[in-house]
């Protein structure tokens, strides 16, 4: 009877200390970018430079997925280091390109492309996130598959891309909220969405 009066709290605590060890884990990964950010005045001025840094934020982000699935962390973060490097790496390209895009044509008279430069702009997202999450090889029709998906099933790549603006507010606004406490249910509900997408 007493074990059954325990259970409940010995889960919590569990879910609480893997939350709270990811989230430590993805701050040390993550380390060089935080270092960079926190020695800048005005991120928003180098926003290209600091889009291609957070590349090394992949094999982190890979990490975190598969230890979702019972995997460790480190040993997860050594073994898809450089596939994730390149996926992120890829992406943040993209992402760069489609910005400053997004940019010009902000400031010509090009006003019907810019929702269609946002869209494909976190098309890239959700697609690099659907490679992380299934540790597939970015191959063309890999990558045209996960596209495919994202836009059928819009509703789930909206709700990632929301939850990781909330993150992103939060690591601005509140840092140590947002690094401690968010990243992991944060990336839990992003790795389970992108799941059911992929499926």
């Amino acid at each position: 009877m007493r074990l059954l009066a325990r259970l409940p709290y010995d889960t919590i605590f569990s879910t609480v200390y893997f939350g709270l060890r990811l989230n430590l884990c993805l701050v040390v990964a993550g380390l060089p970018l935080l270092v960079a950010l926190a020695l800048t005045d005005a991120p928003l001025r180098a926003w290209p430079f600091f889009t291609a840094l957070s590349a090394i934020c992949g094999p982190a982000v890979a990490a975190a997925f598969a230890t979702f699935e019972g995997e460790g962390f480190w040993a997860a973060y050594r073994a898809s280091f450089w596939r994730a490097l390149g996926v992120a790496g890829a992406a943040a390209v993209v992402v760069i390109v489609l910005a400053v895009d997004f940019q010009l044509a902000l400031g010509g008279p090009f006003g019907a492309v810019t929702p269609m430069l946002a869209l494909l702009m976190a098309l890239v997202v959700v697609v690099a996130i659907a490679c992380l999450v299934t540790r597939a090889v970015p191959r063309p029709r890999v990558l045209l598959a996960y596209a495919y998906l994202s836009i059928r099933k819009w509703y789930l790549s909206a709700a990632n891309l929301a939850v990781l603006g909330v993150l992103a507010v939060a690591i601005v606004g509140r840092p140590a909220v947002g690094l401690f406490l968010l990243p992991a249910p944060v990336l839990y509900v992003v790795w389970a969405n992108t799941r059911h997408i992929t499926a």
